[in-house]
């Protein structure tokens, strides 16, 4: 069963023949939960450590790189076979029953599941396992082995020729051979750490500010993604899926009485033109205003009222089916225009 929030995108990917399977370490076992809804796992907590995107079943792209300190939770089969009691009429039966609405009084339901935990900060990763790290990490290695070559043959040899240069690289290479792990642990430490400590103090500061203003992280960033997806991204048809890897700060402030949060997030962008994928990587900056009289959807389950005739509204819609107001909101914190 798909979220709201998920929805709207899932019926896009439909149209376009695009599937995205999502694969997650839970533990010591690495779960999938894909766009089409077929097979899914129960997610929960999971770090997400690869997305495959397909056109028509053929895989198509990769991605692997996220944010480790990010955990998901996707539940599925448990709470769709919830029991659950109509609020309007009282009718009893398995959550499931009531996806399309009661089939009693017709009382629309919006669902999400509290048990997504999307954006929460856990730890810095300090290894850097890419190609351009290993590589620089080869050629440190590499120039050091053949300077220490050097200099043991100079110092050594009572003369200098062409087959002491020679001895040099068999030198240079066997040693960088035998030195190029303490090289990585050393280069780790050197280029890591900077990085860690500056993350650290990031970090800090975004417990700080969720200390400060006595924000309810969860549901903020629920509310954070839920917008940045269908407010900010998927309004241009060529953009299929986005991942926010990193959050870099907060800012908040006050205006004419409402509380504004100014969030700086990096992001990849995956977008799907001429059946091509292509990732672009961008710093993005989103403002989110909180809307203190909203209905918030932190609960599995939520009845919105129409602000016009009072009915129930089906979101996905975005109107009253009886009076066809438009949706103003569902959500404690909306994008700002």
């Amino acid at each position: 069963m798909s979220l709201i929030s998920e929805k709207s995108h899932e019926e896009n990917l439909k149209k376009l023949g695009v599937n995205i399977k999502t694969s997650y370490i839970v533990g010591d076992q690495v779960l999938e939960y894909d766009t089409n809804n077929i097979n899914n796992n129960d997610i929960i907590k999971g770090i997400r450590c690869k997305k495959r995107y397909y056109i028509k079943d053929k895989l198509e792209h990769e991605e692997i790189k996220f944010d480790t300190r990010m955990k998901y939770t996707f539940i599925s089969d448990d709470c769709e076979n919830k029991d659950y009691s109509c609020p309007n009429c009282g009718m009893h039966s398995k959550l499931k029953d009531f996806i399309n609405g009661c089939p009693y009084c017709g009382t629309y339901f919006n669902i999400d599941y509290v048990d997504k935990d999307m954006g929460s900060k856990y730890y810095y990763d300090r290894v850097l396992k890419n190609s351009t790290y290993r590589l620089i990490t080869a050629l440190i290695d590499v120039l050091a082995s053949l300077l220490l070559s050097f200099l043991f043959i100079k110092l050594t040899s009572r003369t200098f020729n062409s087959y002491d240069i020679s001895k040099i690289f068999i030198y240079g290479v066997i040693l960088s051979l035998v030195f190029y792990y303490f090289f990585y642990i050393i280069d780790a430490y050197i280029i890591l750490s900077p990085i860690k400590n500056y993350k650290d103090r990031e970090n800090q500061k975004q417990i700080d500010f969720f200390n400060r203003t006595k924000i309810e992280k969860k549901e903020f960033f629920n509310n954070l993604n839920y917008e940045v997806a269908n407010k900010y991204y998927y309004n241009n048809p060529n953009i299929v899926d986005y991942d926010i890897l990193d959050f870099d700060s907060y800012e908040e402030f006050l205006k004419d009485d409402n509380l504004y949060v100014s969030v700086k997030a990096y992001v990849r962008i995956v977008s799907l033109k001429n059946n091509k994928f292509r990732s672009k990587y961008i710093t993005d900056t989103y403002l989110l205003k909180r809307v203190n009289d909203s209905v918030s959807l932190k609960d599995n389950i939520n009845v919105i009222r129409c602000h016009n005739c009072g009915a129930s509204i089906d979101i996905t819609k975005k109107e009253c089916d009886y009076c066809h107001s438009k949706v103003k909101y569902f959500q404690e914190w909306i994008m700002e225009e």
